[in-house]
């Protein structure tokens, strides 16, 4: 079964932020979508991030030829490898350079199959028969805090450590991708986001949007329009794909 995909993407460096160190790529054609939220300081995070999409961007050339989904989560899930190589070893050869790093969160699909690999927070949900399901799990310390039961769910938003993260691009030699597969489904909605989205709005406010009969376009626009709309202190990214 083939499907067709409706995608978007929209990004914006928030209300507070000069600089929007996120980053995003969006390939339809070739089933291959990624987002990227930068960290490390200023120029440092933005360069990051880049590294890893224009890395996956370069990958999806070879997508085409690949025998099967396994094999084009390969070709991503080594295009990021690099990256982080270069970034870890660019850091070990000078030792003041301090800390480069991102987030990174991919999706990969080939025909109804579909694949997400991730390090970091930024997210990937699904819409799918009037639920909204998240389907990656946070890297972060309050999320380990959580699954321990040491926090409640109440108690993540207003937690000192919410925003921080327990693996990333460019954090450590070894790079941990998480992976993930399932099927997809005609009206599927899916949506890829930095924590600029999820730690600003709530689930409630992404379903009625996702939900809504607008084309991927608007809603992108509408969830950055709705972060902007609050306080948006972080950058927000957001890719949102319809199948048809």
């Amino acid at each position: 079964m083939s499907f067709r995909f409706d995608s978007a993407a929209c990004s914006h460096a928030g209300n507070v932020r000069k600089l929007n160190e996120d980053a995003f790529c969006e390939h339809a054609a070739s089933g291959v979508w990624c987002v990227a939220d930068g960290m490390g300081g200023y120029d440092a995070g933005e360069v990051a991030s880049n590294m890893v999409v224009s890395a996956v961007s370069d990958a999806v050339r070879n997508v085409a030829s690949a025998a099967d989904l396994n094999a084009k989560v390969s070709l991503i899930r080594d295009a990021i490898q690099r990256v982080n190589t270069q970034l870890t070893v660019e850091r070990t050869q000078s030792p003041d350079s301090g800390m480069m790093g991102c987030t990174v969160l991919a999706l990969i699909t080939r025909e109804q199959e579909c694949a997400c690999v991730w390090a970091g927070d930024s997210r990937l949900y699904l819409f799918r028969d009037n639920g909204l399901y998240q389907l990656s799990t946070d890297h972060s310390v309050v999320q380990e805090l959580l699954d321990g039961g040491v926090i409640s769910v109440e108690e993540v938003e207003h937690h000192p450590q919410r925003h921080v993260i327990t693996r990333a691009v460019g954090a450590h030699v070894q790079l941990e991708l998480d992976y993930l597969a399932f099927d997809l489904m005609p009206q599927d909605v899916l949506l890829l986001c930095s924590d600029g989205l999820h730690s600003e709005i709530t689930a409630d406010q992404i379903m009625a949007i996702l939900s809504s009969t607008e084309d991927s376009h608007n809603k992108a626009t509408r969830l950055v329009e709705s972060v902007l709309s609050g306080p948006g202190k972080d950058n927000v990214t957001v890719n949102v794909i319809t199948v048809a």
